[in-house]
């Protein structure tokens, strides 16, 4: 049995979607650092995390625990090959699940924020019109948590945990 949600946030994204996940598992939601002092080992947990340059954050933090499956939050759109290459990049072999999370330049600091403006920039340079979703992205900002996103990790914890 779903003892926890244990998260890795960044901007936010991951945060909502652990609480969401909380709310309707009627479990609790723990940040990393939160899930060590309420947390024992080998504990069944859901683990989510957000995604840089195709890592998942704060996972090699969680092997302790018993990771029933995993929820990636990214700003990309979900597509399945990317979803199948953060598997692998991750070595992952529990379920994943790809979360659509947004970007949000208020919380993003240093070099994170940096890069980000340049993919962007060089993007808006290309003007390719496949880009123009995450040009627009890059540029603005978006928050994609919804509870629709939540409905492919639901079942599958519904179903089978």
């Amino acid at each position: 049995m779903i003892k926890s949600i244990v998260y890795k946030s960044n901007t936010g994204h991951t945060k909502q979607y652990a609480e969401m996940l909380s709310e309707v598992l009627k479990v609790p939601a723990y940040d990393l650092k939160e899930a060590k002092s309420n947390l024992k080992k080998n504990d069944e947990i859901v683990f989510l995390g957000w995604v840089c340059a195709t890592k998942i954050q704060g996972l090699s933090k969680v092997k302790k625990y018993n990771v029933k499956c995993i929820g990636a939050v990214g700003a990309y759109p979900t597509e399945k090959n990317y979803i199948e290459s953060l598997r692998q990049a991750n070595k992952l072999n529990v379920e994943l699940f790809y979360l659509r999370g947004g970007l949000n330049f208020n919380k993003l600091t240093g070099l994170k924020k940096k890069v980000i403006q340049l993919v962007g920039n060089m993007m808006e340079k290309e003007n390719k019109a496949e880009n123009q979703e995450m040009i627009k992205l890059f540029k603005d900002g978006a928050n994609y948590v919804s509870d629709e996103n939540l409905k492919p990790i639901l079942k599958y914890i519904n179903d089978n945990l």
